[in-house]
């Protein structure tokens, strides 16, 4: 399972029905789910101040604290909460106040259990859902700054080469393989064709992931070809550091 499937859920019950408390409690417990319950409103807000929550299950009617008063704290504590209405004298217009402070459902008692499963199972496939977003979004950003640094460092080597600096072009691809370790362009004379084959592999599946034009990909083709002619390596007499350091 990934990131996102393994998120642990944390709930806070609230309900001034300590038995009926305990019931949901037992009804969504699950290895990824930490529930608290309390049956005093002032101390459920007590500690929504020092643990903030994903989940919500308040009833509106309780004595001092009210089910709204719930939900604006645990909004205030994270915005991203799910906040689950009950109440046994619900009306529209307590209804529509708790939707407008952003409540994510508003169940009205007598209910099944079901009813509160349900809407909770739902609202806990929503905070994955939205952390599975911020993960792809993070692995998408991650394979744009690699991509940007590739392109970068090619650029380099071309406008290296065009200029006879083989200095200069061993410094950037050096600084490139630590900023992309998974695209490692150093020269080593004893990678052989192995390496070679590896590399055309990596981006032979850039160009199908469409992150390389096809131009770009015969560019970079004929530059990992390039450095591992026979004809560069048997020149240097040995080691990859004798073919940078020796001038024709």
């Amino acid at each position: 399972m990934g990131p996102a499937e393994d998120l642990v859920i944390r709930c806070l019950i609230v309900d001034d029905d300590w038995s009926l408390g305990q019931a949901l409690k037992e009804l969504i417990a699950t290895t990824h789910t930490v529930v608290e319950v309390f049956s005093d409103g002032q101390k459920a807000l007590a500690y929504l101040r020092e643990h903030p929550v994903d989940v919500v299950i308040t009833d509106l009617m309780m004595p001092g604290v009210n089910g709204l008063d719930v939900l604006s704290r645990a909004k205030q504590e994270n915005p991203a909460a799910m906040v689950i209405i009950i109440t046994g004298h619900g009306t529209l217009e307590s209804a529509i106040e708790a939707v407008r402070k952003g409540a994510y459902d508003y169940i009205r008692k007598p209910f099944k259990l079901d009813e509160i499963k349900i809407a909770f199972n739902n609202a806990v496939e929503k905070i994955r859902l939205v952390q599975k977003n911020q993960d792809l979004v993070e692995k998408l950003k991650k394979t744009c700054d690699e991509f940007v640094a590739f392109k970068k460092a090619c650029e380099c080597r071309e406008s290296d080469k065009q200029s006879g600096s083989r200095t200069q072009t061993n410094a950037r691809l050096n600084f490139f393989s630590t900023t992309v370790p998974n695209l490692d362009f150093n020269r080593r004379a004893d990678d052989g064709r192995e390496q070679l084959f590896k590399r055309l592999d990596q981006i032979t599946g850039m160009k199908r992931q469409g992150l390389l034009t096809s131009k770009e990909f015969e560019t970079l083709k004929r530059h990992l070809i390039d450095d591992l002619e026979p004809s560069r390596i048997d020149r240097s007499g040995g080691g990859p550091g004798n073919a940078h350091g020796r001038t024709d």
